[in-house]
C-alpha cells in the first residue's frame, strides 16, 4: 500500500468530476492509505465537493509541500491533470524531494492553442501566480524550461519546439512526470514530439474515462431526432471573447430550437446558452445519446462517434481541427449555414468511425489500471 497520494488541480470543477472519483477510488480499493486533494492559492476550494471519508483530505499545496521537506517520500505519489505552468511547477517540486510523478490525460490536446495573453491570466491572484512559477524557474537558471513554458502557452513557434528538441530538450526532464496515463497510444507519441518524453516507456494507455462516466452499464435511449451540441471552455479558457461564441451559440439555437441539448463542459458558463433554453432546447451536463452531434474538436465527439450517430464538425475561432476528427466525422464545415443545411439533410458520409487509437474504449476501468501500475513500483 502506498502511504501518501497527492493529487494536484486547480479548477474546483476539475477536482468534482476527476480528482475526487480517483481519490476514493484510491482509498476504498486499499491502494492509499491517505489521499490529499491539493489546491493552489488561487483556486475555488470552497466549491469542492464535502467528503465524509477521512483518509481523504482537502489541502492548500504549499503548505503540504513546507511539512514534507527533509522527509523520506520514496512511498509517496503525485498526480496531476495537466501540462500546465502550475502542473510542471509542482512535478518539478515533487521530484526534488524524491516523489513519484505521475501525469493523467484529460481530454483532447493540440500542439498549440490560441489564447489571449489578458484571459490566461484572467483573474489577478491567478495571473500573480503562474507568473511567479514561471519566473521561478529563470531565476534557478532553469532558462530552457523557461522558453518551453513561454513557447507552449504563449510564443507557439515552431522554431522554438525544434531549438529544444535539438539542443535542450534533456533540460526538459525536470519538469517532466515519471510516468503519463493517456487515453489512446496516439498520445504516447504525442508527447514525445511536443514535451520532449524520452521512450514510449514512460506512458501507459488506461482508455477514454468517459466512456465509463456516460456509456458503459448506462441504458439512456436514443433520441434519434435530437440534435447535441457538445460545449467547449473556448471562453472560460481565455481563448475567444464572451459575445463571438455566444453568437455560435445563439445559431444553433435559432437553427434546431427544441431539438437542441447543450452538453455543458463542468465549467461552462450557462449565461452563454440562455437562448438554447428561450428556444425550448435544453443544457445538460449528461451526455444524450442523440441521433447528430455538433461540435469543433471535443474529446466528448470520440463517444458520439462510436455511438453511430452522426458527427458534424464547425471549425471556428481559426482553431485546427485534428485530422482524426475530421476523419471520423460526417461533415466538417467553416459556416454554419452548411453545418445547418447538411443536419437537416441527414447527409451520410463514408467516415471510419474508428478512433480507438486516439480514445480507445477499454472493458477496464481507468483507475484499476492506474492502481497497477502505481503499486507495482513502490
Amino acid at each position: 500500500m502506498i502511504d501518501k497520494v497527492l493529487i494536484y488541480e486547480v479548477h474546483y470543477s476539475n477536482f468534482n468530476r476527476y480528482v475526487i472519483p480517483l481519490a476514493e477510488y484510491l482509498v476504498t480499493k486499499g491502494v492509499a492509505d491517505q489521499v490529499i486533494m491539493v489546491y493552489d492559492s488561487f483556486t475555488a476550494h470552497d466549491k469542492i465537493k464535502d467528503l465524509a471519508d477521512e483518509r481523504i483530505q482537502l489541502a492548500e499545496v504549499r503548505t503540504q509541500y513546507e511539512a514534507l521537506k527533509g522527509k523520506d517520500n520514496s512511498n509517496t505519489v503525485f498526480f496531476n491533470y495537466s501540462y500546465r505552468i502550475t502542473d510542471l511547477y509542482w512535478t518539478y517540486r515533487s521530484k526534488k524531494i524524491g516523489i513519484h510523478t505521475y501525469q493523467l490525460q484529460h481530454g483532447m490536446y493540440a500542439e498549440f492553442l490560441e489564447r489571449s495573453f489578458l484571459g490566461y491570466f484572467s483573474a489577478m491572484s491567478r495571473k500573480m501566480v503562474y507568473l511567479k512559477y514561471m519566473v521561478s524557474f529563470l531565476l534557478k537558471g532553469k532558462g530552457a524550461i523557461f522558453l518551453y513554458l513561454l513557447n507552449k502557452d504563449f510564443m507557439k513557434s515552431f522554431k522554438v519546439n525544434a531549438y529544444l528538441e535539438n539542443h535542450k530538450k534533456y533540460a526538459l526532464t525536470e519538469v517532466q512526470s515519471d510516468h503519463v496515463f493517456v487515453w489512446g497510444d496516439y498520445w504516447k507519441e504525442w508527447f514525445m514530439i511536443n514535451h520532449y518524453y524520452p521512450s514510449m516507456a514512460s506512458f501507459t494507455t488506461v482508455g477514454n474515462p468517459d466512456y465509463h462516466t456516460f456509456i458503459k452499464n448506462k441504458k439512456a435511449e436514443r433520441n434519434q431526432n435530437q440534435v447535441c451540441y457538445i460545449a467547449q471552455t473556448f471562453v472560460e479558457d481565455g481563448r475567444m471573447e464572451k459575445a463571438d461564441y455566444k453568437a455560435v451559440i445563439d445559431q444553433l439555437a435559432d437553427a434546431f430550437e427544441e431539438r437542441l441539448v447543450v452538453k455543458l463542459h463542468p465549467r461552462s458558463d450557462k449565461t452563454i446558452f440562455e437562448k438554447v433554453v428561450g428556444n425550448g432546447g435544453g443544457i445538460t451536463y449528461d451526455f444524450p445519446i442523440s441521433g447528430f452531434y455538433v461540435g469543433h474538436y471535443s474529446s466528448l465527439l470520440a463517444l458520439a462517434a462510436n455511438e453511430n450517430s452522426k458527427v458534424f464538425l464547425l471549425e471556428i475561432n481559426n482553431e485546427e481541427i485534428p485530422e482524426y476528427f475530421k476523419n471520423s466525422a460526417d461533415g466538417v464545415f467553416t459556416t454554419m449555414a452548411a453545418l445547418v443545411s447538411a443536419v437537416m439533410q441527414k447527409n451520410t458520409s463514408s467516415a471510419s468511425k474508428e478512433i480507438s487509437y486516439y480514445f480507445e474504449n477499454k472493458e477496464e476501468h481507468p483507475f484499476q489500471i492506474i492502481s497497477e501500475r502505481i503499486t507495482g513500483l513502490i
